[in-house]
């Protein structure tokens, strides 16, 4: 009889073996980016996945587009790398999203 095994182990196979394993690898992204971007940026803002070490992010509106992508990218981007300690982001894509 094989021997019992613990949940988390069972359900962290799962996942990363689901079509879910690529986004539970970046789940650290997720919450960093609540940590790392203001209050009124985070209102603003939801971060979608990473593709190819590149953080894509949805914006509400175009002057948000336009201050993030053009004023703030690179002071949030070294700010994401100082505080994430498993995924590397080489860039941040802003785009306009609808949520």
């Amino acid at each position: 009889m094989p021997k019992p095994e613990k949940l988390s182990d069972v359900l962290t196979r799962l996942i990363k073996s689901s079509a879910l394993g690529h986004d539970f690898e970046h789940m650290e992204v997720y919450n960093v980016w609540r940590t790392v971007v203001d209050g009124e940026v985070v209102r603003h803002t939801r971060v979608v996945g990473v593709k190819a070490n590149k953080l894509i992010v949805e914006v509400d509106s175009s002057p948000w587009l336009y201050e993030l992508s053009s004023f703030r990218k690179r002071g949030l981007l070294d700010d994401l790398r100082r505080s994430l300690k498993k995924t590397r982001i080489l860039d941040i894509e802003f785009r306009i999203g609808s949520f």
